[in-house]
């Protein structure tokens, strides 16, 4: 597996890294404010199971979007990756996110019926239309472990788009994500993605003896 070695090379690229995007998607993109990267991590009875990127904004409108990409490690020795897609529209009073029990509260929006994300190299957006709505305001896929894989690190090297169709008559809902991962947390991520390669082979190895 040659992926946390690639990420490992992320930390040299991040402060000249940029690639136009193509001009293929037509629907104008908002771009959040307040974004943030940051690497996520999961374990099962103290080994590394999971390993991911979080990715939250939010917008002029006052919606709130979470996009978390991970991989996982399954003791069945299964891979798969994960995409969750959430954007709620919080609820605004003076000018400030109205807080109940100390939590942030939401309106009620339409379910998202599809969801899709495009690397700004790719020339066509990765969409997820077979997902699942856990939540009114979010969406999840399941997705292949090596396309999950590839998008994790395209992203961590550069901007993408998020697409939001929830149905209807409406448009879809594009949003444009143009800021970098830091040194840390690509570290982070890195490091997390070596040790859950490390994982995987000693699994295939226990199952192979």
């Amino acid at each position: 597996m040659r992926y946390g070695n690639i990420l490992i090379g992320i930390l040299m690229l991040l402060p000249q890294f940029s690639i136009a995007a193509p001009s293929d998607i037509l629907i104008p993109s908002v771009i959040p404010k307040k974004q943030d990267l940051s690497a996520v991590e999961y374990f099962n009875s103290g080994r590394q199971s999971g390993c991911g990127l979080r990715v939250t904004g939010e917008t002029q409108d006052d919606i709130w979007l979470n996009i978390l990409i991970t991989v996982f490690l399954k003791e069945s020795d299964v891979t798969f990756g994960a995409v969750k897609i959430v954007a709620r529209k919080i609820v605004m009073e003076n000018g400030k996110p109205l807080l109940r029990n100390g939590r942030v509260t939401y309106l009620d929006v339409s379910k998202i019926k599809r969801a899709w994300i495009k690397p700004d190299s790719r020339e066509w957006p990765i969409v997820y239309e077979n997902g699942g709505s856990s939540h009114g305001d979010s969406y999840m896929a399941t997705v292949g472990f090596s396309s999950t894989m590839d998008l994790l690190v395209s992203i961590s090297q550069e901007g993408f788009k998020v697409g939001v169709n929830r149905g209807g008559d409406k448009l879809e809902e594009i949003y444009q994500f143009n800021q970098r991962i830091s040194q840390e947390e690509a570290g982070k991520l890195s490091l997390c993605m070596n040790n859950l390669r490390d994982e995987i082979e000693e699994s295939r190895s226990r199952k192979i003896f």
